[in-house]
């Protein structure tokens, strides 16, 4: 079977990688979408980066000659914000991060508190829980507040695992290893709320009402990407526009979540 052998309704797109590398658009890629669209499968836009707003992501991808809307986004910082139950409607959830977080929050009803408001300290006796995400700006002073409200809790929420990120002069440090930082620190382990968390894709499907027997997944990354399609039930497709060649290599082209079916760029799908 091949993916062209089934009526979906729907596809869980990554980005970076998948879409887009950077600043550049991977050929095809915007074909790919319109024909998604003209046999009637909704794109969904699914991303660990916490940091962009919906709208934020959809300029990029405009940029990129990809047609997208806010609607059709769904990221980490969302999933993350999805999980803070209604204990802390009565104060304020803490974070690191940048505006994608602070409008997940806003946008589930919580409110959210940044580790540089200028009120922070006097609010910290109100705080009901905690959400790590990627901040290039985030300083030592900020991560030993949150790490301390952190191991008051008990409990927080990581975005992301992402240790790295790819960069032009190699990699810059990913919200990972901020989270490492946290963990090792406070002695409280994380919940991860991105991939490759399978609750991610199903709360991605769940917000349009699919089925996982309806939807698949494409992205370049067999552990966050693939793996999470897998761990769900979803037809998984690795792409090999991004870091999936060198994963392969990495482990002699076995692969502990070996996707369905593997083409060489979106522009090779439908």
């Amino acid at each position: 079977m091949t993916h062209k052998d089934v009526d979906w309704k729907l596809g869980l797109i990554d980005l970076d990688g998948t879409l887009y590398r950077g600043g550049r658009p991977i050929p095809g890629s915007a074909e790919f979408v319109v024909r998604l669209r003209e046999r009637g499968i909704q794109p969904v836009f699914f991303t660990n980066n916490a940091t962009r707003t919906p709208i934020a992501v959809v300029q990029h991808l405009e940029r990129m000659g990809v047609e997208a809307f806010p609607h059709e986004v769904v990221t980490s910082a969302q999933a993350s914000a999805s999980r803070i139950g209604p204990s802390a409607a009565d104060g304020y959830v803490l974070y690191i991060g940048e505006a994608g977080i602070h409008e997940a929050l806003r946008e589930e009803g919580h409110q959210p508190l940044s580790v540089r408001h200028p009120k922070v300290r006097e609010r910290l006796n109100r705080v009901k829980a905690a959400v790590l995400g990627l901040d290039s700006q985030v300083n030592y002073a900020e991560l030993a507040l949150f790490c301390q409200k952190t191991a008051e809790l008990g409990a927080f929420i990581l975005t992301n695992a992402d240790v790295q990120l790819p960069a032009e002069e190699g990699f810059l440090p990913g919200n990972g290893a901020i989270g490492a930082f946290v963990e090792t620190a406070s002695r409280v382990r994380p919940y991860v709320a991105g991939k490759p968390n399978p609750d991610f894709a199903g709360y991605a499907l769940s917000r349009f009402g699919i089925c996982r027997e309806d939807a698949f997944v494409v992205g370049d990354n067999p552990e966050t990407d693939i793996r999470c399609g897998r761990l769900f039930g979803l037809y998984s497709i690795l792409v090999e526009t991004g870091v999936a060649e060198a994963a392969r290599r990495a482990a002699n082209g076995e692969l502990d979540d070996e996707p369905d079916e593997v083409v060489g760029s979106v522009g090779d799908l439908f």
